[in-house]
């Protein structure tokens, strides 16, 4: 998927989805969405944590094709929250001590990007540090 033209991975970014749209289990949604972009290929900058204003609104950012941990953080949560689901009540991009970037859901029940082979639980994560959060209404106006 990676490895084509923007519009073929924007084509899959909205199958992806279509797909989680009509899953009705939270959580094979979000490890779904999670498994996804674990397969994009980083950069080691692209976009910088003080600069919000600057984001890419969500199809500038598949078009884009550039993904540092921030951007994909980005994806990440762009693809949750145009799923638009009353099951997910907060969403948030979190800084850690260790300069990596996690996507917290429903209060870090899931804990995205931190194991690139799975979804986490904030409670299962032993010593993570958070120095920054981001709540998703900071970037969530870019969806249009």
């Amino acid at each position: 998927m990676w490895e084509h033209r923007p519009e073929q991975q924007l084509i899959a970014w909205n199958l992806l989805r279509e797909q989680c749209k009509h899953e009705e289990n939270l959580d094979t949604v979000i490890n779904c969405i999670h498994a996804w972009w674990q397969k994009c290929p980083t950069k080691l900058r692209y976009l910088h944590w003080t600069l919000p204003e600057d984001w890419p609104g969500p199809w500038d950012l598949i078009a884009d094709d550039l993904y540092c941990e921030i951007a994909k953080c980005l994806g990440i949560s762009y693809t949750i929250l145009m799923l638009t689901r009353s099951d997910i009540n907060d969403l948030c991009i979190q800084e850690t001590d260790e300069s990596s970037y996690i996507v917290s859901v429903n209060h870090g029940k899931y804990v995205l990007n931190w194991d690139v082979s799975r979804v986490l639980n904030i409670s299962s994560i032993g010593n993570l540090n958070i120095i920054n959060s981001m709540d998703s209404a900071m970037f969530s106006n870019k969806i249009r």
